[in-house]
């Protein structure tokens, strides 16, 4: 194995379109190439380079993304009876692991911005609150930065966790460049994480499912860690996947600093060119300080698109028809995107000159608009209520209801706009008004929900019996 042996067996159409090397690389264990799950010798040592640079004791490649790591996370730290403490603006993989480790979700609820309509961050002070009254939490899960780029007081974070004697777990996902130059936010180990996930696929340049793990030693058990990713991840890991990881690590280690510094310069002139205060306004550097925003990652550009009376989605959607411009990311109020290293001043002033148009296409009114309203405008505000464990719910005999006629239920599965993959409902939750108008709101906008029981968002899987 493989069964194409390094090319002679595959596919000609998939050699016409991967090429031949891709079939000579795809290797086994079998073949002579250290096994991820019991690495011994390059995988080993490639894996013991990055626990250096990134600061950790120990540091494992995953083949299944960023998710498996949240989810060994969870199960490397809690346990049935168990509680985390958690931000309820987590990624579905956080509540996957809830879900499988049995533990009872604590959530911390967001603080509101009013300055960018938004729900972010957290409250520090409330965290240290609701450790010193819940004894059963056993770990504290935030996510840093956030797929807009705003970071949360970690260090401060850090303090109150370590003092309570409780695992600090950072989904940094979308923050795995942080150690390779200056102008970032402090990376969650330097800060006193005790794990952290990465996805170097996101701004690395690795091959995208690829991920890491990183654990410091103290308050987390890493072989109990390896043991959840032994269950977790492939028996078959890619080697395409593990060689992109150690490639992409060590081509950051030798000129990282260099290209970041000349993507920041980009994001700057990117935002400084579509500028503050009009309808369509880019987010800075400014908005640190306000509630919930503790830090900002600089290559994000954050676009605020309502002054137009349109949605973000809809925006993008301009973007990509009119000028082939494919943002990151879109919400009911604007549109993200990520400059990287392999951005150029033409890709920059693409994005520039297509924002500009896009501001034209509205004045003169052939940019679809396809509905308006805030981000927040019938996003629950207050943290939902539990009947019972994720685990209970998705394991209990179900209904398909309407959703009019799901208020006051208890849902059975997650609903999920993605991305960026926050659910707006956990199994568990009682649906109330809010969720449901939520719901109606996104679909109406033409976001993407995964989770609901139909593909049309006209029912939703609920508890059989309350």
């Amino acid at each position: 194995m493989p069964g194409h042996k390094g090319g002679a067996g595959a596919p000609p159409e998939g050699l016409e379109l991967f090429g031949a090397a891709v079939y000579e690389l795809d290797l086994s264990e079998l073949g002579g190439f250290d096994y991820l799950h019991g690495a011994a010798d390059e995988v080993g040592r490639a894996q013991e380079r990055a626990a250096a640079l990134f600061g950790a004791d120990r540091t494992w490649f995953l083949v299944n993304g960023a998710t498996v790591g949240n989810l060994a996370a969870l199960l490397g730290t809690v346990g049935e009876g168990d509680a985390v403490l958690m931000a309820r603006g987590s990624h579905r993989s956080v509540y996957a692991g809830i879900a499988l480790s049995g533990a009872r979700p604590v959530y911390l609820p967001p603080q509101r911005n009013d300055a960018i309509d938004a729900l972010v961050g957290i409250d520090v002070p409330s965290v240290a609150a609701i450790l010193e009254h819940d004894r059963a939490i056993r770990a504290v899960h935030v996510t840093t930065p956030s797929y807009y780029g705003f970071a949360i007081p970690l260090a401060e974070l850090a303090s109150v966790t370590a003092a309570h004697d409780v695992a600090l777990i950072v989904d940094e996902a979308h923050g795995s460049h942080f150690p390779f130059h200056p102008d970032f936010p402090t990376p969650a180990l330097d800060l006193g994480a005790d794990v952290v996930v990465h996805s170097p696929h996101k701004t690395l340049g690795s091959l995208t499912q690829s991920a890491l793990l990183h654990v410091r030693h103290g308050r987390v058990d890493a072989d109990r860690v390896d043991a959840a990713l032994q269950m977790l991840q492939s028996s078959s890991p890619s080697s395409l996947l593990i060689v992109s990881l150690d490639v992409a690590i060590d081509d950051m280690t030798r000129h990282g600093e260099e290209r970041w510094g000349h993507a920041i310069d980009h994001a700057n002139r990117v935002r400084a060119a579509i500028g503050t205060g009009g309808p369509v306004e880019a987010y800075g550097p400014d908005l640190v300080g306000s509630p919930g925003i503790h830090d900002f990652d600089p290559i994000k550009v954050v676009i605020d698109v309502h002054g137009l009376g349109t949605t973000g989605q809809a925006a993008a959607r301009w973007l990509r028809s009119a000028h082939g411009v494919n943002p990151e990311f879109s919400d009911l109020r604007r549109l993200v995107c990520s400059i990287t290293p392999a951005d150029t001043d033409e890709t920059c002033d693409l994005l520039v000159t297509a924002v500009r148009d896009l501001r034209a296409a509205h004045a003169a009114g052939s940019l679809d608009d396809d509905g308006t309203g805030s981000v927040i405008s019938r996003w629950p505000h207050e943290t939902p209520e539990q009947a019972c464990t994720p685990r209970r719910a998705q394991q209990a005999p179900t209904v398909d209801l309407p959703l009019d006629g799901a208020v006051g239920r208890v849902s059975a599965e997650m609903v999920v706009p993605y991305p960026p993959g926050i659910p707006v409902l956990v199994p568990g939750e009682v649906v109330d008004a809010g969720v449901i108008a939520s719901i109606q709101q996104l679909v109406g906008a033409g976001s993407r929900l995964v989770g609901l029981a139909d593909a049309k968002a006209t029912t939703l899987r609920c508890l059989a019996t309350d």
